[in-house]
């Protein structure tokens, strides 16, 4: 009986272990041999369509923030009205009580900017981008907004350079005010453009119009536009060179409010700019503007009610206004490079125009720029600049700056 019940036992032991095998290779369900799945990899930031940029999970659109931080320290040697701008316009003439004051220091970080940029090619292949930057050059060091305007196939609306502008041509420099005697203008926009075939571009946009001139003693009323700027271009780019000519048509009106009329005239304005490289890196950047009623649109001259005049017997007349720069920006090596720069701004005389007005003005910028990690420039530049008055008075300025730029990418 004992060896009956030791057999017994030795077989239940040998079948239970039969049973356990067999499970062991099975699944879940029993349906044969399965192997766990790998545990999750990590997860992988995938490169967008445009340089610097991330593809958005889920959709279609690539995203880059930028931006930089920047820190100036200027040291001007004479007087001058702007502190961190270097404004021809602002530096007092001889004979006057701003003249008679000294130089300043000044540290600042204004300039610092952030930008957001979103691109995508779109379905059907029309491209799209949505853009918006703004800087601390506010009152009081407030944020404000510099660019914000979205792109669909040939259709710009929004905030940036003017189409008037050539910003491509624009010289090398530290201050952030740039060659004064150049175009210069961000406003909103509607804007068209059009590329034909590889190597010409044409546009054309209606853009904010802010007329500027003065009112005299005895009118009521102020400048006030019926209808927008209207400029356009032709671009022709060959290589790391172009040439643009541009055009724009203005309404200079003044509405009065008074027992006078509403009386307007018409402003115009031609630009052309050229980049032309020098060597494997080098290149020579120019600008001609000439115009009538077309102040506003100059760097040295906007904000000084130049556009037109305005009689005390209600006649609106525009001012002819010509500017021009040149600028020249050589590779020392490739983490080493300079920029010089010459420009020049005037404006016509007229019955009605203060003596003391600004006649002409013009600058020169030299700087050298060092990056020695690929997101950091040091840069230092020597600027002088002066104004001229159509009474024949003068005055000159001379600045050192130095700054420092920290690139978010």
């Amino acid at each position: 009986m004992t060896s009956l019940w030791t057999a017994s036992k030795l077989a239940l032991a040998c079948l239970l272990a039969g049973a356990g095998v067999a499970s062991a290779g099975q699944g879940p369900a029993g349906g044969g041999d399965q192997t766990p799945p790998p545990p999750a990899g990590p997860k992988v930031v995938e490169e967008g369509v445009f340089p610097k940029s991330i593809k958005i999970p889920g959709t279609d659109l690539s995203l880059a923030i930028g931006g930089y931080v920047k820190v100036d320290f200027i040291q001007d040697f004479d007087a001058i009205g702007d502190a961190y701008e270097f404004k021809t316009n602002t530096i007092p003439a001889e004979g006057s009580a701003a003249a008679l004051q000294s130089g300043r220091t000044t540290i600042h970080a204004r300039e610092t900017r952030f930008n957001v940029d979103v691109r995508s090619e779109g379905s059907g292949g029309h491209h799209f981008r949505a853009f918006a930057e703004g800087d601390f050059f506010g009152d009081g060091n407030a944020f404000r907004l510099r660019h914000a305007y979205g792109e669909f196939g040939p259709l710009l609306g929004g905030q940036t350079w003017s189409t008037f502008q050539d910003i491509s041509a624009r010289p090398l420099t530290v201050d952030f005010e740039g060659a004064d005697g150049e175009v210069f203008l961000r406003q909103p926009m509607l804007r068209l453009t059009k590329r034909i075939g590889a190597a010409w571009t044409v546009a054309v946009a209606v853009e904010n119009p802010t007329p500027q001139f003065a009112t005299p003693s005895g009118l009521v009323g102020s400048p006030r536009n019926t209808m927008p700027d209207i400029p356009g271009y032709v671009r022709y780019q060959r290589g790391r060179g172009h040439a643009q000519v541009a055009g724009l048509i203005r309404q200079l009106r003044f509405d009065s409010t008074g027992s006078t009329e509403d009386v307007s005239t018409t402003g115009w304005g031609l630009n052309a700019t050229f980049v032309l490289p020098a060597g494997r890196r080098d290149q020579v950047q120019g600008q001609f503007a000439i115009g009538e009623g077309t102040a506003r649109y100059i760097e040295a001259l906007s904000g000084q009610n130049l556009d037109a005049t305005l009689s005390a017997g209600n006649t609106l007349s525009a001012l002819r206004s010509q500017s021009a720069n040149v600028g020249f920006t050589h590779f020392w090596r490739a983490n080493l490079k300079s920029g010089i720069s010459y420009s020049t701004a005037t404006v016509e005389d007229a019955p009605g125009l203060a003596t003391t007005t600004l006649d002409r003005t013009q600058d020169v910028r030299a700087n050298l720029f060092w990056t020695p990690y690929r997101l950091v420039d040091l840069a230092g530049e020597v600027l002088w600049g002066e104004r001229s008055n159509k009474n024949g008075t003068k005055g000159e300025a001379w600045r050192f700056q130095f700054a420092a730029i920290y690139r978010l990418n």
